[in-house]
Order: structure tokens, then C-alpha cells, then sequence
């Protein structure tokens, strides 16, 4: 079975950057919506708004990636 490809090569593979960005996305969403929840969670004592966060970034990065690489 033939792939769709051009015969030159060069077919829909993404530059190798692309993953290194795509990834930095996915981590930075954790940590800067993490940290906000962890404050939050230090500042009024509770336990519930770590987890919403990191949830709230993990969703967000991935949001951004497929607005980013899959929807365009």
C-alpha cells in the first residue's frame, strides 16, 4: 500500500521542531497553571485548586496544539 506522498520525499512529516515546540507547550501549560493553583491552594488553605489547575493546563496546552498543528 502506497502512502501519499510527493515523489520528491517530501510528504506531511513536520519539521523536527515542531515536537520540541508542541512539547514545551504541553509542559509550560502544566507549570504555569499548576503554580497558579498551588498558590492559590497556599494562600486560602485548601487542596482542591492544585489539581483544577494542572487539569485547566493540561486541557489548554492541548487545545493550543491542535489549534496549532492539527486543525491548521
Amino acid at each position: 500500500m502506497e502512502l501519499d506522498r510527493a515523489p520528491d520525499g517530501g510528504g506531511k512529516t513536520p519539521p523536527p521542531g515542531d515536537a520540541w515546540t508542541a512539547l514545551s507547550y504541553l509542559l509550560s501549560g502544566f507549570l504555569i497553571f499548576g503554580a497558579i493553583g498551588w498558590g492559590l491552594d497556599a494562600l486560602l488553605g485548601t487542596g482542591l485548586f492544585l489539581p483544577v489547575g494542572l487539569l485547566a493546563g493540561g486541557a489548554a496546552s492541548l487545545y493550543l496544539i491542535y489549534i496549532r498543528y492539527v486543525k491548521s
